[in-house]
Parts: C-alpha cells; sequence; structure tokens
C-alpha cells in the first residue's frame, strides 16, 4: 500500500512540474537553459522554475532568464542587430 501511495505521489508531482511548465509558454528552444543545442526532459521540467524578464545589455534589447529562487539569470539571449 505505502508504494502505491508513494508512486502516485511521485505522478502527481511530475504532472505538477509538467503542467507548471507548459504554463510558462516558453518554446522548446528557449528552454535549452544551458544552450547546448538541445532540450532535455530535465530542462522541460525546470522551466516551471524560471522567469523570463526584458534587459538591456551593452544597448541591445535582451530576454533574461531568471531562477525564481533567487533572481539570478539563467541565460541571456540577445536579439541581433
Amino acid at each position: 500500500m505505502l508504494s502505491i501511495v508513494t508512486a502516485l505521489l511521485f505522478v502527481l508531482y511530475f504532472v505538477a512540474r509538467s503542467v507548471a511548465s507548459v504554463r510558462q509558454a516558453y518554446s522548446w528552444s528557449e528552454m535549452d537553459w544551458e544552450q547546448k543545442g538541445s532540450t532535455s526532459l530535465s530542462d522541460f521540467l525546470a522551466a516551471s522554475d524560471i522567469g523570463k524578464r526584458e534587459v538591456v545589455k551593452d544597448g541591445k534589447k535582451c530576454a533574461e532568464y531568471y531562477a525564481y529562487k533567487d533572481g539570478l539569470a539563467v541565460k541571456t539571449v540577445c536579439l541581433e542587430n
């Protein structure tokens, strides 16, 4: 019985994280947090803990992705001009 409850809690946690990640509305390529060229399942799930804000860096408009837990930048992507 305990293993069923544990499994159910794991599934509910995974579903909740997945829903929170989808609600962020990031494209699949945006979620490549380490900019390694592909987005993994862990990148997708991490999206639920990452926000997005506009910043100006070296005179360019950029999108900065930051961790909700501490506000530190995860990655910054600037528009090419």
